[in-house]
């Protein structure tokens, strides 16, 4: 398994805009990727994180030639809601688990 997290500065005055953004085309959009087994998104004061957990890396560079992505990329550039750079990290999951549900 693959844990990818993209990483970015975000305008703080939009958080909520930010999270609505994430509940209404993140989420729904990596939960449609053959592949994608899961995603969290993650703030503090400063940065914006979409953690996502994947079959392999197949799966992570098919997502790369979706348009849906690429559409999704332009909306999120275009509202304003980013700030400063953003980078992307994959890793190997090495184990751990989830011990009870997560209350979102």
């Amino acid at each position: 398994m693959i844990v990818r997290v993209w990483i970015s500065g975000y305008d703080a005055t939009r958080l909520d805009d930010f999270i609505d953004f994430a509940r209404d085309r993140l989420e729904p959009f990596f939960r449609d990727q053959d592949g994608c087994l899961g995603c969290m998104f993650n703030y503090d004061a400063e940065q914006w994180r979409t953690v996502s957990y994947w079959r392999d890396m197949a799966a992570i560079d098919a997502v790369k030639t979706s348009p849906v992505y690429h559409e999704i990329l332009e909306d999120l550039v275009a509202s304003g809601m980013l700030a400063g750079s953003q980078s992307v990290r994959t890793m190997n999951v090495a184990g751990g688990r989830l011990y009870a549900p997560l209350p979102l």
